[in-house]
């Protein structure tokens, strides 16, 4: 069964509404920001709708950038230090409002938490996170529709609507795993290394409990994804059907030729190319001449300093960084 939306909705077509609803939003702490835009497939990309939703009010706010103009009247609201907005995949809205020289400084990537708090998710779509972490299944038909045609139907506004309500959904899970994974870290190194020590070994019971069955599943999945290249290089057809799609693509590989770029740009040359000598090259030609294995380090300049953390654990979950 897919969602459907819960939170209410207004529309804002004229400039003076959009002004108004700028206004309202500097008092919510936290909203999240999602956008739709038409032309992308032809590289001619227009923003056509901003959805905006408000978790204090379960409110979403549907602007109509079509016929309320440029979203500048948000600007100064997107560039406060004291909003956060909530985002999925925060690159593609800081693009739209880019266009308009809009920045926006208190953004949360839902896309980036959930790839740290959740790196065991298959994928980190916005459906997926939905359906794996809010038990929440989204239609995604309308994603590719024409967000430039008014007006837009029924089923483009629930989706619309859906995505800034299940955005924020979205971050309050991911934001209960940071906050658990934040606490305490004030603590002085001792109580620090007994909080690390113990989590090592929770990690461990837990990964020895499934290992078994993990380590196959994991093997498993490469053995398919070989198997399944490999059919298809050798001539057999693409698949798309229930079970996914899979095809193989020609990516071109290329690189800089030195001497063309000399020749065609020789005004830049200089600057874009680099002199560089190839660590593991040296010490594989001064091993075939003989030389010491230290060699390298008397033509070394020291340019600064990592500090590399040494850790390491007196128990059987040891580890060491």
């Amino acid at each position: 069964m897919y969602a459907s939306p819960t939170f209410s909705f207004d529309w804002i077509r004229t400039p003076e509404e959009l002004v108004r609803a700028a206004d309202s939003l500097e008092s919510e702490p936290v909203i999240s920001v999602d956008t739709e835009t038409s032309g992308w497939q032809t590289g001619n990309e227009q923003l056509c709708l901003i959805q905006i939703g408000i978790p204090t009010k379960k409110h979403v706010l549907l602007v109509d950038v079509l016929s309320a103009g440029a979203p500048t009247p948000l600007g100064p609201l997107l560039a406060s230090p004291d909003q956060i907005f909530i985002a999925h995949n925060a690159a593609f809205e800081e693009r739209q409002f880019a266009r308009y020289d809009l920045k926006v400084k208190g953004i949360r990537d839902t896309l980036h938490m959930s790839r740290e708090f959740r790196p065991d998710l298959p994928n980190h779509t916005l459906r997926t996170c939905c359906r794996l972490l809010l038990g929440v299944e989204l239609r995604k038909d309308e994603q590719t529709s024409d967000w430039s045609a008014r007006p837009l139907s029924d089923s483009q506004i629930d989706y619309a609507r859906l995505d800034a309500e299940v955005a924020l959904s979205l971050y309050d899970y991911l934001a209960g795993l940071e906050a658990r994974c934040m606490a305490e870290l004030h603590l002085a190194v001792p109580e620090l290394m007994r909080e690390y020590t113990a989590v090592m070994r929770q990690r461990f019971e837990l990964t020895a409990s499934i290992a078994h069955e993990l380590g196959y599943l994991v093997a498993r999945e490469q053995k398919l994804k070989d198997a399944i290249r490999q059919k298809l290089i050798d001539g057999e057809a693409s698949y798309d059907g229930p079970d996914g799609r899979c095809l193989i693509q020609k990516v071109k590989r290329t690189e800089v030729n030195v001497q063309r770029v000399r020749e065609m740009y020789p005004e830049f040359a200089d600057e874009v190319v680099q002199e560089y000598v190839d660590r593991k090259r040296f010490d594989t030609v001064a091993k075939e001449r003989g030389l010491p294995k230290n060699s390298i380090e008397k033509v070394l300049d020291t340019v600064g300093y990592n500090e590399r953390l040494v850790l390491s654990l007196k128990d059987d979950v040891g580890r060491e960084e």
